[in-house]
């Protein structure tokens, strides 16, 4: 890069446009700024001329840091280049380190959609292949406004943006922007995050709502629902071990209200609807009978005493499966 002599610059004539092209990081530029406390500024900022001062294409942070320690000046190198030219260069000479992919994207972006760059220039530019260029301008322009603002300010990490937000984005815009601001309100660890868009991906309409409605909230009764599980089972064991006690208990309850509803005065519509549905779920029960006997046929369940007699509740529960209808 060529550039003239290093020299004073004042920090009110500075354009930081470009600051948007790079992501905050508090805990770097808190390290920054005591080190410019300390020893003062080491390296020159990079700038270019502009109509109304000089425009930052690299030190963003450095300005930053100067301005919280009420400087007036900062040392700065000014380059003979137009003002893409030089982002790109101060791209190159950076050696592409300490770009994230979001970062990347951005400043393909800039030179591509605003400078008007062609692809392939761009690329050029940047020392990368043109796919590389467009797999990143595609990143960008699929993720919704809040949350590259939330990762251009700090409040949201590169990576769960790329990782978990960007497939719901291409799934579902509005709701990744939704889930967005909720994160960043919430403060949502990267762990966390990854948990809420496994369960939206997989979850109903409804149950997508309640989510988005508070997922910290969701992110306590999941850990509350783990707590409970059986620590001898995994979780899917534990489930159909809570889905068999659930089909018992409503099978009882069932026995015990149907004659209640089902009597010599039931009239035509009742039992057009119940009997049918009676019909149903006979047929489902012997569908599991015959499945949980070819377990225990196949030596894959240990016999626990579960299915002796005399462990029922009452009379209506010990008695066998479709041995009389309601």
């Amino acid at each position: 890069m060529k550039a003239m002599q290093t020299r004073e610059l004042n920090l009110t004539d500075l354009d930081v446009r470009y600051g948007r092209l790079r992501v905050a990081d508090r805990r770097r530029e808190a390290q920054l700024l005591a080190s410019l406390a300390e020893q003062g500024q080491q390296d020159a900022i990079l700038v270019v001329s502009g109509e109304a001062g000089f425009i930052v294409v690299d030190g963003h942070k450095r300005v930053r840091a100067l301005r919280r320690l009420r400087r007036d000046t900062v040392l700065a190198a000014i380059l003979e280049l137009p003002a893409g030219a030089a982002l790109a260069a101060a791209y190159r000479a950076a050696s592409r380190q300490g770009y994230s992919a979001i970062e990347d994207g951005w400043l393909v972006y800039e030179l591509h959609r605003v400078f008007k760059w062609d692809l392939a220039s761009t690329a050029a530019g940047l020392g990368r292949s043109k796919s590389w260029a467009s797999r990143r301008l595609g990143l960008v322009e699929a993720l919704p406004d809040a949350v590259l603002e939330g990762v251009r300010r700090g409040e949201l990490g590169a990576w769960v943006a790329m990782k978990h937000l960007l497939p719901l984005a291409r799934a579902n815009g509005g709701l990744c922007e939704r889930l967005a601001v909720k994160i960043i309100a919430a403060g949502l660890r990267s762990r966390e995050v990854a948990l809420v868009c496994e369960h939206l991906n997989k979850g109903r309409a409804k149950a997508c709502e309640r989510i988005l409605a508070d997922p910290a909230l969701f992110l306590k009764a999941l850990a509350a629902e783990k707590a409970a599980q059986d620590p001898c089972l995994s979780e899917a064991e534990d489930r159909a071990y809570k889905q068999l006690e659930l089909l018992g208990n409503v099978a009882l309850v069932l026995a015990r209200g149907l004659p209640q509803v089902l009597g010599y005065d039931a009239g035509p519509g009742v039992c057009g609807k119940l009997w049918p549905a009676w019909e149903r779920s006979r047929r489902r029960w012997r569908m599991l009978e015959e499945a949980a006997q070819a377990l225990k046929a196949a030596g894959k369940t240990k016999e626990t005493g579960y299915d002796k007699p005399g462990i029922a509740d009452s009379g209506i529960d010990a008695a066998p499966a479709g041995a009389r209808q309601p």
